[in-house]
Formats: structure tokens, C-alpha cells, sequence
């Protein structure tokens, strides 16, 4: 049996379980896996870790279209095109609601599951603490230039739509969404968009981590607000596919509207929302207040009207993950140390 056919295989075990869970007591974690800062890992765990990434991308398929006819796309779609395929398709859902921690923790999950039963990866799962990096994010450890195990750098935006061309996935990395294309990035502070803009590392520091923590205990709504503001600059920051800018080579009028859907053809979106991850895990267990906090409204509401207040949140609401898994409540994630999760993370320095 193929490893692909066995991820599908053992995500099915995983739905049944799943389901088994919501009616009887949830199986044990038998052993919990770990999660490291990517500049504490060795260059060895490193490339074991971008292989892992290649590999999965190496392994390409027929894929259904989002659109509600479930056609056939044209060409060879990978697994690793699937994850961009899934954040897209469910972007309703994944971001600007309650929902968006609870989300993106059972997806990085996914992908670390996908990496690990497809192509075999058994090292840590990487995170990156852009906050170690705040001053100076352009020399971050996650943009080694090296071949074998370096993420690469910026991209070449002067004769190359910003390609990227340092690190493991200058070359053999092709992405289908939107598009068949070459990892891209534009690392910049500044990107223009918007009016009155400030640099984007200006949200991204300790202080800013440390006042995001301790001054909203209890407040699920306000920590995840600030959480979103950390992502957004991160995002923005890199440029590229991790900031949803589409190739140049796509008309105006088909990018229109894609946005953020396209995200995880970057590499560093795993390590950026492990980060996030990590971020929400440590506030849970800051307080006992904040551990199974979640809500669609602050502790203490002003402006009602307010578009983000969604009252309705609830933390059985089955959150939908498209091909890559059954539906999954914000209850089911709350502890990563608990089944189905199963991780912790560490703070080697």
C-alpha cells in the first residue's frame, strides 16, 4: 500500500475514532510528540524536515475543483497543493471568526500527521518565535540560505515575480494554486497597501507578545484578536504566497478575491502558525480561567453592533477541513497535550 493511501487510511481510522470519541471516554495518548523552536533543531532535523515538505509535494494526483459541480482540474495537483486547495475552500471558516485558533491548530496538525505517515518524518514539529526575531527579521534563522536545509530568503522581484532562489526550495518545488508557479516572497516592513501603514514588526515583539498574554485573562475574544493582528503582520511581512499576492502572470480579474486562500504554498506557514499555536497553549495554561475559554465575545463588550461579536459561537460547532478530515468542534482541540492531539511544545533557547 502506497504511503499516500495510507495517510487517507489511517485519517479514516481517525474519523472513526473521532466519532467513537463523542460517545464514549477518548483514547490515551500514548506518547506525546514535540514541537521546537526551528533554530534549536539541528541542521540534520532541519532537512529531515524539508525533505518531508518535498516529498509530500513530489506526490501529485487528479484533484477536484472547489466549485460546487466537483469537477476535475486539469493536470496533476500534489498533496502538499491540497493543504493551499482546503485553506481555500473553507476560508470562511478558518479566518475573521471565533473559529480561527481552533482551525488552524486541527490543520497544522493535519499537516504534521500528513508529513509524518505519507513521507515518513519522525523529528519535531518546527515552529518559528518570530518575537526572538522582531528586530531584525530579515536575518531570522528561518531564511538560511542553505540547499539542503535552509528556507530560503527573500525572492527576486526585479526579474522574477519574486521568485525565491536560496534555500531547499529555490528549485524541484512547483505549486498549482492559483496557479502553476515557484515559491514567492518579498520580505518588506513597509508593503504600501495600506493607508498610514506602520512597519509590520510593530506588533511582533515580546512586549506586545507579554501584553497579548497577561491582560486578557479569561478573554478568549481579545487574546485571539491580538494573535490575528500578529498573524496578519507576519503574513504581510513575507509577501509573496504567504501574503496571498498572486503571480503576475494570473490575470487581475482571476486573483481578484483569492486573498489569503493561498497561504500555505509557503513552507513558513507551518512554522508561523505552529507559532500561534504555541502562543494560545501557553495563555491556556497561564490561568485556569483561560484554558477552556472560547467565546465570540469579549468578557466586557462596548460598541454591540460590532461586526466581529458573534454571540452564536459555540464550542461544539463542527469546523468543516474540506478532503482532509471530518468535522471538527473547537472542543474536540482544546488540549494539544490530550487525544487527538497528542504534543507539547518545548522552550529550549
Amino acid at each position: 500500500m502506497c504511503r499516500s493511501i495510507t495517510f487517507f487510511y489511517v485519517l479514516a481510522i481517525l474519523a472513526s475514532n473521532l466519532s467513537y470519541a463523542q460517545e464514549e471516554q477518548a483514547p490515551s495518548c500514548s506518547t506525546l510528540l514535540t514541537r521546537k523552536e526551528w533554530r534549536t533543531l539541528t541542521h540534520s532535523e532541519q532537512a529531515e524536515w524539508v525533505g518531508a515538505v518535498k516529498c509530500l509535494a513530489s506526490i501529485r494526483h487528479e484533484r477536484l475543483s472547489l466549485t460546487k459541480n466537483q469537477t476535475v482540474l486539469g493536470g496533476k495537483r500534489s498533496l502538499y497543493d491540497d493543504f493551499s486547495y482546503t485553506h481555500a475552500s473553507v476560508d470562511h471558516s478558518a479566518h475573521k471568526n471565533a473559529y480561527f485558533l481552533p482551525w488552524h491548530r486541527w490543520f497544522t496538525h493535519l499537516f504534521d500527521t500528513s508529513i509524518r505517515y505519507t513521507c515518513g518524518y519522525s523529528g519535531p514539529t518546527p515552529y518559528w518565535d518570530w518575537s526572538r526575531d522582531h528586530a531584525d527579521l530579515f536575518s531570522s534563522p528561518v531564511f538560511d540560505d542553505s540547499p539542503e536545509y535552509g528556507l530560503g530568503a527573500t525572492g527576486d522581484c526585479e526579474e522574477a515575480d519574486c521568485a525565491v532562489t536560496t534555500g531547499a526550495f529555490a528549485v524541484d518545488f512547483e505549486l498549482a494554486w492559483p496557479m502553476p508557479h515557484v515559491l514567492r516572497r518579498n520580505l518588506t516592513l513597509i508593503t504600501g497597501w495600506y493607508p498610514h501603514e506602520r512597519p509590520q514588526n510593530r506588533t511582533l515583539g515580546p512586549d506586545f507578545v507579554r501584553n497579548a498574554t497577561e491582560k486578557t485573562t479569561g478573554d478568549f475574544f481579545r487574546f485571539q484578536h491580538a494573535m490575528e493582528l500578529m498573524h496578519n503582520h507576519v503574513h504581510d511581512f513575507v509577501g509573496g504566497d504567504l501574503a496571498g499576492d498572486c503571480p503576475k502572470a494570473l490575470p487581475e480579474e482571476d486573483c481578484r478575491g483569492m486573498g489569503i486562500s493561498f497561504t500555505p504554498n509557503d513552507p513558513l506557514f507551518w512554522l508561523h502558525h505552529a507559532q500561534l499555536d504555541r502562543l494560545w497553549s501557553e495563555w491556556q495554561r497561564r490561568h485556569p480561567s483561560n484554558f477552556a475559554a472560547f467565546s465570540g465575545m469579549p468578557l466586557t463588550a462596548h460598541n454591540m453592533t460590532y461586526p466581529r461579536y458573534d454571540p452564536d459561537v459555540n464550542v461544539d460547532h463542527q469546523m468543516p477541513f474540506d478532503v482532509q478530515s471530518v468535522p471538527v468542534a473547537p472542543r474536540t482541540v482544546l488540549d494539544t497535550e490530550a487525544w487527538p492531539l497528542c504534543y507539547r511544545y518545548t522552550d529550549e533557547q
